[in-house]
């Protein structure tokens, strides 16, 4: 394994996806929103080095003090880019601080339970950095806003709330599914279940996934969140037996996921 290996990069879509949906979704400059977006890929590099010392379920030529520092600068610099935005607004700050110990109870507390382990990483790593940006596009003083000011933040009177709901659904369902399939084959946590409860769960969500990033689109009229609804197929053809995926579906997955950032991060920079 080299340095780089270490750091799991081909991990952070998972949490810069979403960043990238919140920014194309409300028509954002990405380049204001930079910061946020780096600070959460160090956050996510702290979080996949604390799951290494924790777990040690990697062959990893470092000690665990090594990680542990590594994981300190990263998450020093992660914290640092999200200052601006922490001190701007309170409710960006219970949003990060809640992420922070969100991940850090999952790996040393949460992962073994695999209902509660899925529900605390997906909020973690997908809700949150998505309504960070949500949030930061307001620049809300430092102060819980108004009912009204929530509103107006929501677009609650508008169809487009509805398709952002819709989409953070979406999101959510089928990052939870995405979880139990990677569980599925590590054989973790969700081993606590038979595989026809596994393949029920995951088909259920990977519909589910489809039908509301349908939703999205006619309630958005966007078509280029097309691509979205495509991912829930290989789930839905790997489960389509109750038996245990092979290890290179998650390769699959991590390589779609990294596809779906570039595409959005294309749309993006095209405007």
């Amino acid at each position: 394994m080299n340095r780089i290996e270490l750091l799991r990069l081909d991990y952070l879509f998972s949490v810069i996806l979403p960043c990238l949906l919140a920014i194309y979704v409300n028509y954002l400059n990405i380049i204001d929103y930079l910061n946020i977006i780096f600070g959460w890929g160090f956050l996510g590099i702290t979080g996949n080095l604390l799951n290494d010392i924790k777990d040690k379920d990697r062959d990893i030529p470092f000690r665990d003090k090594e990680l542990a520092t590594i994981a300190l600068v990263s998450f020093g610099l992660g914290i640092m880019l999200l200052l601006k935005s922490l001190l701007l607004n309170l409710i960006i700050l219970c949003l990060a601080l809640s992420s922070i110990i969100l991940v850090v109870l999952y790996c040393i507390k949460l992962k073994p339970y695999p209902i509660t382990n899925k529900i605390v990483l997906v909020t973690s790593h997908v809700i949150f950095p998505y309504l960070i940006i949500k949030i930061a596009s307001n620049y809300a003083p430092w102060q819980f806003p108004s009912l009204d000011k929530i509103f107006r933040l929501l677009n609650l009177d508008e169809r487009f709330f509805w398709g952002e709901i819709a989409l953070l659904t979406a999101f959510f369902v089928f990052t939870f599914s995405s979880q139990v399939t990677h569980e599925a084959i590590d054989q973790e946590a969700i081993q606590n279940y038979s595989l026809g409860t596994t393949q029920i769960v995951v088909q259920i969500a990977s519909i589910l996934t489809i039908i509301l990033i349908g939703l999205t689109i006619l309630l958005l009229a966007d078509i280029y969140l097309i691509p979205l609804a495509f991912a829930p197929a290989g789930p839905i053809y790997v489960f389509r037996r109750p038996k245990v995926p092979s290890p290179g579906i998650k390769d699959v997955g991590i390589v779609i996921g990294n596809l779906l950032m570039v595409y959005f991060l294309v749309l993006i920079l095209q405007g």
